[in-house]
């Protein structure tokens, strides 16, 4: 599956559905396996193995919650395990690629592995180096566009490509070891009340030789805003005529984001950190000006057209490496002497090879043409032809497919439906048929939206005191006595071994995308133990295209493939976030407001009649 372009951590902003509509066809043949999103750092990785069978990374160091905060994560991993809004099947790692024969490299079990994405911050600290007697010194990567079609403006969807990751810095570091995030180029902050104060690098400039201030940062957090970025809903939710005044540069170094509300710190942390600095003044300042000048949604909205058609062939950068030229088949990049981390850079060129789909990829890292891949899905026949020098890194990605369904279609409008679907699926069969020999994909243990099987922080530490209230629905059987009667109960009955209902068979169709070649297996997977339990299920796989800008987009589905996760992020807030309040659910999948769950936590609500999105927007304004 191909990799993200989307490193803003803004998932409301862009849907999954909606990206994919932006990259078109090309390139899509395997689908999204390996998506960017939040990088982590110096993540502790251990040889032992977890609960769930698989290497275990010990990531397990718990996100600091105070009680009321973990009642309200609790509450809503309750309702998501009882009233199935999907069915997540499986948690996903990324495989990621370094070659060992010119370059030195952390082992793949190291910790300085476990990070996204290996490819961007490795080079930065010195830790991927010409070997001793190394004949290359380019490192040679891939990219999706063509080199001389890609552009480097964010907010045209367009071609931002991969170079990307060494032409700009993030805001943050995010260490997935310790669960807490680092200074980069955002240093420092602090939140005091609803004040967020955040300290920019000293001392970096633009590959132009312009100074890096906190302008450029309060720039870059505007045009998010304006955008539709999600700081958005804390610095200015009902106006964003506001936002000029509320985002401010106090100094040369220091920038200021007055809040319109209280706010959860890990959350506001969250949707900075995977941020970029793209927004160099000299091309990007006349639109920060008109947004800020702009006295109505319109004139605002006529800005923005202009902005998100705006490409900008060559960019000015301020990563290590910057711009030199690009053709049809190739970008070159050079280093930046006076980047902070230059002196840890060893080689002097970059270069990203036009490799527009997943074969293509996977032999250039057979035939040793390429370096290395951030993140790319390579299926076990592939990786026994991988040389020696090749190494393969599995990341955590706090994310993995689903089933969801379609509450305006029958028969899964019915509760019991879904969690007799849910009994009848070995999701441990399905994650090792997905994953395809790779040890890539890890079978989802209590279907609740929280993520972190590799570790067994789910648990462990989210669900700790109140894990035996969740439903695990069978991860490794079939249960199919459960879910037989659940379908008595709905008014089925089993006839000639087919479930039927006044004569009509049970019939469940799952739609999805026939280029991701993980989820049809797994989706065929599905399919078929449901057909061996007597349901008529069939998997109806469609063009890529077709199926996210078309079938699922309309809703025209009873059961679909998504991923049940937000993968840009590894807090409960965003999973839950993604699953109740966001354009998919309310628009594709068309959740009902309110579920009718019982109660886990009397503190966290009261009644049985439950409102998620109202839990969620709670858990994003509770201060820890």
């Amino acid at each position: 599956m191909m990799e993200d372009n989307r490193d803003n951590g803004d998932r409301s902003r862009l849907s999954r559905r909606r990206f994919v509509q932006a990259l078109g066809a090309t390139g899509v043949t395997a689908g999204l396996a390996g998506c960017g999103g939040q990088q982590a750092v110096e993540t502790q990785t251990t040889a032992s193995e977890s609960s769930t069978g698989h290497p275990a990374t010990d990531t397990a160091t718990p996100v600091p919650v105070d009680s009321e905060t973990k009642q309200r994560i609790q509450e809503l991993a309750y309702v998501t395990n009882q009233a199935l809004p999907v069915l997540p099947l499986q948690e996903k790692l990324a495989q990621s690629f370094q070659t060992t024969d010119d370059w030195t490299v952390p082992s793949k079990d190291s910790p300085k592995t476990q990070l996204y994405w290996p490819t961007e911050w490795l080079p930065r600290s010195g830790a991927w180096s010409q070997a001793d007697g190394a004949d290359d010194t380019r490192l040679t990567l891939a990219q999706w566009a063509v080199p001389e079609d890609s552009q480097y403006n964010p907010w045209n969807g367009k071609n931002f490509a991969e170079p990307r990751r060494m032409l700009f810095d993030r805001f943050m570091k995010y260490n997935l070891a310790e669960q807490e995030h680092e200074g980069y180029l955002i240093t420092d902050h602090s939140l005091e009340g609803q004040t967020l104060t955040l300290s920019v690098r000293e001392g970096q400039t633009w590959h132009n030789g312009d100074a890096v201030t906190a302008t450029d940062v309060a720039n870059q957090i505007k045009l998010d805003i304006y955008n539709g970025g999600s700081l958005g809903q804390f610095v200015a939710p009902e106006d964003k005529g506001k936002v000029s005044d509320r985002v401010t540069a106090l100094d040369e170094t220091t920038v200021e984001l007055s809040l319109a509300t209280s706010a959860n710190e890990e959350i506001l942390l969250a949707y900075l950190q995977p941020k970029y600095l793209i927004a160099h003044e000299g091309t990007y300042g006349e639109y920060v000006t008109r947004f800020d000048e702009a006295a109505s949604d319109e004139e605002r909205s006529a800005v923005l057209g202009d902005l998100s058609s705006m490409t900008v062939p060559e960019p000015v950068g301020c990563g290590p490496f910057q711009f030199e030229n690009a053709d049809t088949q190739r970008t070159l990049l050079s280093k930046y002497e006076d980047h902070p981390d230059a002196d840890a850079v060893d080689f002097p060129e970059a270069e990203y090879l036009y490799m527009p789909s997943n074969q293509k990829r996977w032999n250039a890292l057979i035939n040793e043409q390429t370096d290395g891949s951030a993140t790319l899905f390579m299926p076990s026949n592939k990786l026994t032809q991988l040389p020696d020098s090749v190494q393969v890194s599995l990341i955590p990605r706090h994310w993995g497919l689903g089933l969801v369904f379609n509450f305006n279609e029958e028969p899964v409008d019915d509760p019991r439906v879904r969690k007799a679907i849910a009994h009848v699926v070995n999701r441990e069969l399905v994650a090792k048929n997905s994953g395809a020999g790779t040890n890539s994909k890890v079978a989802v243990t209590y279907p609740s939206g929280l993520t972190g099987e590799f570790n067994d922080q789910i648990k462990n530490h989210w669900l700790e005191e109140v894990v035996g209230e969740f439903e695990t629905y069978g991860r490794g059987e079939a249960q199919t006595e459960k879910a037989a009667s659940l379908l008595r109960e709905a008014g089925y009955e089993k006839t000639d071994g087919t479930w039927k209902k006044d004569g009509e068979s049970l019939r469940i169709p799952i739609k999805g995308p026939a280029g991701f070649s993980d989820w049809v297996a797994g989706a065929q997977t599905v399919v078929s133990q449901l057909q061996q339990f007597g349901i008529e299920a069939e998997a109806v796989m469609k063009d890529t295209s077709t199926y996210w800008g078309k079938d699922y987009t309309n809703g025209d589905f009873v059961v679909g493939l998504q991923g049940w996760a937000s993968y840009d992020q590894s807090y409960p807030y965003f999973h839950f976030k993604w699953l109740f309040d966001s354009w998919d659910a309310k628009n594709a999948w068309n959740l009902p407001d309110e579920f009718e769950v019982p109660v886990l936590h009397e503190q966290a609500r009261d009644s049985e009649t439950v409102t998620p999105a109202t839990l969620v927007s709670e858990l994003a304004t509770t201060r820890e």
